[in-house]
């Protein structure tokens, strides 16, 4: 499950936030109204442009918006409501680490404790790997080795990540990873003795009054089903699952389903000491690591954490895959919680969150209801670029890869080698990539960056591209 966060976008929001002067309870509930009505217009405004999905807003303890927007389900027209239920994607990982401090809490293991305690056989350059590296992704693991939806044993998922070779040192740096979060979640079965979906129900979403959330558990009333560039992908529910939910390329680390207002509960659970107390929240939020050299936010126990202009913290953490997304964004000195989910992800909609904030937290903020920038559209065509090129680089043809050369290079980066050597290049990519799937797409301004799960590891390829004057997709060079 991809971690999708823009922490460029997000910090450039917190850092033109100004502090705002202290008013009178008065002000404050005359603001609160135009907030309201702000948050509406902007919500309704959200859905004309084609937004689906659902969304909370709470301050002060009050829920301020809470409605549904566009269709869960365009063929049978049911609109969204709080109540639709969603894939959440990556804030999974709040719950495997709430899930893990739970067990410390009960004498059952120690986040200092070793991989090596839970799980036999751990190659030498991963022993030293420990519970708190896999919860703040300082354990060198890399992402992912495969699909959302491969099916895949406890051991085999094991022993395929040991294969891989780590990218560092654990505890030097931070670098993302899916695999170390359902190493969590294994060792969250082998500990409570119970299936992960189990322990988080029993220990976590009922003691919240959470009904909603889980992945097969729960009597779901209305799940959404997900559009991808307006086509029809199908329930979350509907893909290959085990018995009790996702395979652990996805369980633990993705793919729990879940409604706004089931998050909601959770969130108010949380400000008090029923699901983890004082100690176990130090930690939870504690900020342990940068998240990458330079860029001012912090990893926790399945959160991140943003310093404000205002001396306070954001707390927040989403989650996506390229179909549905979420994100969660709580201010808790200010008092905010902002919750949203989608059933249709377009990248034109990636900001809804720092924009209600900005009407929360500045009383002169207009939001806007943005059309696709160049950034959008290399968004939405990066898919296709990818699929063309996997396709061509699977099939041992030369004249296939001589037309992907002419047709998808731009003429610099055609021109800059013989036709011999892009003809090379194609020749080790097919060798590379013989029988791989892809199993991430990531894109970053004007960079596309591709994971290819191959039988012995995945395989990483950036590509640079720019839209030409016709708004097709080129790439200028590959990595």
């Amino acid at each position: 499950m991809k971690h999708v966060f823009k922490i460029v976008v997000l910090l450039s929001f917190l850092l033109s936030c100004k502090q705002e002067p202290t008013v009178a309870q008065e002000a404050v509930s005359s603001a609160t109204v135009t907030n309201k009505e702000k948050l509406s217009a902007y919500l309704n405004a959200l859905e004309k442009s084609g937004f689906s999905g659902s969304v909370l807003v709470a301050q002060k303890g009050s829920v301020l918006l809470e409605k549904g927007y566009g269709y869960a389900n365009r063929e049978n027209k049911i609109k969204s409501t709080p109540k639709t239920v969603f894939d959440i994607g990556s804030i999974t990982k709040q719950f495997t680490g709430a899930a893990i401090l739970k067990l410390e809490m009960q004498g059952k293991l120690s986040v200092e404790d070793k991989l090596s305690k839970y799980i036999v056989n751990v190659p030498k350059d991963k022993q030293d790997i420990t519970l708190h590296h896999l919860l703040t992704h300082s354990s060198g693991f890399q992402d992912v080795i495969g699909g959302d939806y491969e099916n895949i044993s406890t051991q085999d998922f094991i022993e395929e990540a040991f294969k891989g070779e780590l990218v560092f040192k654990p505890g030097t740096r931070f670098r993302y990873s899916n695999i170390g979060y359902s190493f969590l979640g294994i060792i969250i079965e082998k500990v409570s003795g119970m299936s992960y979906e189990e322990y988080l129900m029993k220990h976590l979403w009922k003691p919240s009054g959470m009904h909603q959330t889980g992945y097969k558990k729960p009597l779901f009333n209305d799940i959404a089903v997900g559009y991808r560039k307006n086509k029809h992908w199908g329930k979350p529910t509907d893909k290959k699952w085990g018995v009790d939910g996702p395979y652990w390329h996805l369980k633990a680390n993705g793919g729990v389903l879940s409604t706004t207002q089931d998050l909601y509960k959770w969130h108010q659970a949380l400000l008090g000491d029923k699901i983890l107390d004082a100690t176990a929240k130090t930690k939870y939020y504690g900020k342990h690591i940068e998240e990458g050299e330079g860029a001012g936010s912090y990893y926790g126990y399945g959160w991140a954490i943003f310093p404000t202009p205002r001396n306070t913290e954001l707390i927040a953490h989403n989650g996506g895959n390229g179909v549905f997304f979420a994100d969660m964004w709580r201010y808790l000195d200010e008092e905010i919680t902002i919750i949203i989910m989608t059933n249709a992800v377009q990248r034109k909609f990636e900001n809804i969150t720092s924009q209600i904030a900005g009407i929360l937290l500045k009383p002169d903020f207009n939001p806007t209801v943005t059309e696709q920038s160049k950034g959008t559209i290399i968004g939405e065509m990066a898919d296709q670029l990818v699929e063309e090129f996997m396709q061509t680089v699977h099939q041992n043809d030369q004249n296939t890869w001589k037309t992907f050369i002419e047709n998808r290079m731009t003429s610099m980066f055609k021109n800059s080698f013989s036709m011999q050597r892009h003809l090379a290049m194609f020749k080790q990519l097919h060798e590379n990539l013989k029988g791989g799937k892809i199993v991430q797409i990531m894109v970053k301004e004007n960079e596309v960056a591709l994971g290819v799960k191959t039988k012995t590891e995945v395989e990483q390829i950036l590509f640079d591209v720019t839209p030409n004057p016709k708004g097709e997709l080129r790439i200028e060079g590959i990595r």
